[in-house]
């Protein structure tokens, strides 16, 4: 298998994967969106809401703030032993990281209550944005609860996801028939990502652009002499992830692919042990 960077910003990595089968590609994006675990916020306690936002309308607010996680699977309990002892209203700290609040609305005007204004029982573990808007509040209104955040799998709910977008599509292939070709710039116009270009007379493909190609195949339709040609390339593909911050690209792709592999071990064990495999 081989791996080339195509694009990649603190919360955006396009890769271009060579040399494998699209559903194994494919079993790494799924388990990316629904199985590598981060921290999100789970329980609130609410003491007292004198807000005209109802206590659900804050608390799913709050679980839709994105955790720093990546310190966190060393530090707390895999999911599947603390969602029980929360349900029982317990919050050992090796299960959860605690936040608390406590606002009251300004003798004039509305103050807005942001996500940096939670503080964090642990530091490894607070929000990845600070300007988050939760609620409003003003003179005479307060709200003061305890959250309790837990590393959770995104097939549960989307909030524990890594991910914000996970696709990936084929390779384009363009091939022009230069000979075929008359240069009459109908292709050039009808490529709604500006793929192509005229150089001396003949269709072109762009230089470091031909990736943003979606194979929507316009070009082919209004070729009336079928000079040009959009396929795609065998077993070679482009994965595109855009990250909520929670854990880093690469912490996020070495995980799901453990998970993928200890999924394929525990597999294999079962087929031997009902006599499938020797």
């Amino acid at each position: 298998m081989e791996l080339k960077v195509l694009e990649k910003t603190p919360f955006s990595l396009r890769l271009l994967v060579k040399g494998i089968s699209l559903h194994t590609l494919n079993s790494i994006r799924r388990i990316i969106l629904s199985e590598v675990p981060t921290m999100a916020i789970d329980y609130v306690i609410f003491i007292e809401n004198s807000s005209v936002f109802y206590d659900e309308y804050i608390s799913h607010r709050l679980g839709l703030i994105p955790l720093r996680s990546d310190i966190a699977y060393d530090k707390y309990k895999p999911p599947e032993e603390c969602i029980e002892i929360g349900e029982t209203q317990q919050y050992p700290p090796d299960c959860f990281a605690k936040f608390d609040l406590e606002v009251e609305g300004p003798e004039e005007g509305i103050r807005v209550v942001y996500s940096g204004d939670l503080v964090a029982s642990d530091p490894d573990v607070v929000p990845v944005y600070n300007n988050i808007p939760l609620f409003k509040l003003i003179k005479g209104q307060k709200v003061k609860f305890e959250a309790y955040a837990r590393l959770g799998r995104g097939k549960e709910h989307a909030k524990w996801s890594p991910v914000s977008i996970a696709v990936h599509k084929y390779v384009p292939n363009i091939l022009i028939n230069e000979q075929e070709c008359t240069g009459c710039g109908k292709c050039v116009d009808a490529c709604p990502k500006n793929i192509l270009e005229l150089t001396n007379g003949k269709a072109r493909v762009k230089n470091q652009v031909l990736y943003e190609c979606t194979m929507c195949k316009l070009c082919e339709k209004v070729c009336e002499v079928r000079a040009i040609k959009v396929s795609h390339v065998e077993n070679e593909y482009i994965l595109y992830l855009e990250f909520t911050g929670a854990l880093s690209p690469k912490k996020t792709l070495i995980e799901a692919s453990n998970i993928l592999i200890k999924k394929l071990d525990d597999f294999e064990e079962k087929l031997k042990s009902m006599g499938v495999l020797q």
